[in-house]
């Protein structure tokens, strides 16, 4: 059996229709030194490895193709690469569905870690924050409309990117700038915009007082779905409502009117990004599991 032919992710990486962030090719790039992340092509099927220092982003992810492709000879060549690398197969960020599909063919002792799970919210929800349960939403929305009368929202263009940058510049100037994980959230920022068309990205920006308030960076995971990557805010506008009003522009606006879901991500287990996603009330979350093969 070849073996398979392992390399850091490029730029230009296939979609492959799914609603599940893991599966994003601009995440699969702008994460790849986060998780050391590998992938491989063969037969028009994507293999990703992950190496991450956590169980729960150490595997294989589920193969990925666009097309109808033998779940069983694929397993196969990442048994003989696990052997290869003198490692039991373990399987990571996989989805119900996928987990129901490996179990056909080995033995998986599967765990899950909350903090994997994807938010799914529906379009028209958040481009309304309509009923009992988002009205606190309508409400932030309304106070920043009420101090801010003058508010503008402008589809992301790369002219209108060093905006952006400076509001991520100064979102990290105003928490913990020693933090490595925030600074390399900001790489990453960086890293989409350097790169904006060839990643496929989009995004919003809304201008308030003069200056720039809030910004959010996506691409679309399908026809029907798009992912969140990034959403920033400064603190200025942040305590007027400046989150709940982005998220509304971007999920009223033109661009998404044929979308039906937006994928918020997950939350890493931390307890105020928990919360802040619940509180936009999701349709569902996508939830992930990883673990290896026994037997």
């Amino acid at each position: 059996m070849l073996k398979l032919d392992w390399h850091a992710p490029n730029i230009v990486l296939s979609s492959n229709f799914s609603l599940a962030s893991d599966t994003s090719p601009v995440n699969i790039y702008l994460l790849r030194k986060k998780y050391n992340i590998e992938v491989a092509n063969r037969n028009g099927i994507l293999f990703r490895r992950y190496n991450g220092s956590n169980l729960n982003r150490n595997g294989y992810g589920f193969p990925l193709s666009a097309n109808f492709f033998d779940l069983n000879a694929a397993i196969e060549i990442l048994r003989a690469d696990s052997v290869m690398r003198g490692e039991n197969l373990r399987f990571c960020l996989c989805n119900e569905r996928q987990c129901k599909e490996i179990d056909k063919l080995c033995s998986v002792d599967w765990k899950f870690f909350s903090g994997d799970s994807d938010y799914i919210y529906k379009r028209e929800s958040l481009s309304r924050f309509s009923g009992r349960k988002l009205h606190g939403k309508k409400n932030h929305f309304n106070k920043f409309m009420r101090t801010y009368p003058e508010a503008k929202y402008l589809p992301l263009t790369t002219d209108l990117l060093p905006d952006a940058l400076n509001i991520a510049e100064k979102w990290l100037s105003e928490h913990d700038y020693e933090d490595i994980s925030l600074q390399n959230e900001l790489s990453c920022i960086h890293e989409a915009a350097d790169n904006w068309e060839n990643l496929g990205m989009q995004g919003g920006i809304i201008y308030a007082d003069g200056e720039p308030a809030a910004m959010i960076m996506f691409s679309a995971l399908s026809e029907q779905c798009i992912d969140v990557h990034f959403e920033k805010a400064t603190n200025k506008f942040a305590a007027d409502g400046a989150f709940a009003a982005i998220n509304k522009f971007m999920a009223s606006s033109k661009e998404l009117e044929n979308f039906t879901y937006i994928n918020r991500e997950e939350d890493m287990g931390m307890p105020a990004l928990q919360k802040s996603k619940e509180s936009y009330q999701p349709d569902f979350k996508l939830k992930k599991y990883y673990g290896e093969v026994f037997g």
